[in-house]
Order: C-alpha cells, then sequence, then structure tokens
C-alpha cells in the first residue's frame, strides 16, 4: 500500500484501515448564494478532512460525534508584513492575544479550540507589522489542526519573516478542554539544526 500523507505535512508509510465515516449534506453541499471561491473552499475542506480522517485511523482514533468539514493548513494567511528595526540597542518584543481571540478547530471533535498566542523576540533586522500578524493568527480560524501543530506552523512563519531574530519563543495556551490544560513553546534557542530554525 502506498504511502499516507500527513495532513499537515510529512508521510507515514503505515498501512489505514478501512474506516467509515460521513458528513450532513448541509455541511458539504454550498448552498444557491455562495460564490464560486466559497464553493472551492467547501471542496477543499471536505477533501481535507476526508484525508485527515484517514490519516487519524492510522493510530486507532475516531472523531467525536458529528464532524463538520475543515480547511488545511496551506490555507492561511501566507505572508506577515514587516518593517525595518534600525537600533543597535537590543529590546524584547511581546505580542500576546486576548483570550479567544485566536481560534482553530479541533481535527478529532470539528469543534473550535480558542486560547492565546505570545509571541516574543529580540529583534535582528526587522520586526512584525501587527495589523498584518492579527489577520494571520485568525486565518486559521476554520483549519483543522492540534495545537502543538499550530504551534510549530506559527513559530516557522513567523521566523521567516524576521529573518534573523536573536531569538524567538512562540508560546500557545488553549481553553482548558477535558479537564486538562495544555501550554506548547517553541523556542528558538532549543532548535538543534537549521532546518528546525525554519532557515531551510
Amino acid at each position: 500500500m502506498g504511502e499516507r500523507r500527513d495532513p499537515n505535512g510529512g508521510t507515514n508509510p503505515a498501512a489505514v484501515p478501512s474506516f467509515v465515516f460521513s458528513f450532513k449534506p448541509l455541511d458539504l453541499m454550498p448552498d444557491s448564494h455562495e460564490s464560486d471561491n466559497g464553493r472551492s473552499r467547501s471542496r477543499t475542506a471536505h477533501e481535507h478532512t476526508e484525508e485527515a480522517l484517514e490519516y487519524m485511523a492510522q493510530f486507532g482514533i475516531e472523531p467525536e460525534g458529528q464532524v463538520r468539514p475543515f480547511l488545511p493548513p496551506s490555507a492561511r494567511q501566507q505572508t506577515i508584513d514587516r518593517l525595518p528595526y534600525e537600533h543597535e540597542v537590543r529590546q524584547t518584543v511581546v505580542y500576546e492575544t486576548e483570550p479567544g481571540e485566536v481560534s482553530a478547530v479541533c481535527p478529532f471533535s470539528g469543534l473550535p479550540d480558542s486560547g492565546t498566542v505570545q509571541v516574543e523576540y529580540v529583534p535582528g533586522d526587522w520586526v512584525v507589522e501587527l495589523k498584518s500578524l492579527k489577520y494571520y493568527l485568525i486565518s486559521w480560524r476554520d483549519i483543522g489542526i492540534t495545537q502543538e501543530d499550530v504551534t510549530a506552523h506559527i513559530y516557522r512563519d513567523v521566523r521567516a519573516e524576521l529573518e534573523n531574530p536573536d531569538t524567538l519563543v512562540v508560546t500557545t495556551e488553549y481553553t482548558v478542554r477535558g479537564g486538562i490544560n495544555t501550554t506548547c513553546t517553541v523556542d528558538s534557542r532549543e532548535q538543534g539544526t537549521p532546518s528546525a530554525l525554519g532557515d531551510d
């Protein structure tokens, strides 16, 4: 059997077990008033959700209840604007969202996950433009992704735009669900390879 691609990147050679799931037509079919772009997003969401569920089935994970289609990570805003930092003094810049300002879709339940995102860095040649960062963060709203994966994506995307920060730390803390508080942190000082730092 061919390799099964992880919807969040990479491949997994494990066989995909038989897995049956269904969507309500209302969740999949765009209405007559939906734009061509809306219909395209609906098709993309359907295809990606099916692929994601098959991938999770490899590990014996089945969705909870009704599953609503969600978009892949590639649907996020692809750029974050930046401004030059032209000072010799070192400073630490910290951006932190308000609780609930950032959300994504839990790929296991189809329900929204929300929480806070903190971006802390010491700039090199660039600083992040805040309005662009805000739109980037809210672009995750309809994307199905785990907290660990979205933290890694945000880190790599922000670092790519900053190019050469002295340090960069991205932390996500989701609203408690199921009685477990989860905090994920990616720290540039803990990355051991150029690829992990986002330099590939």
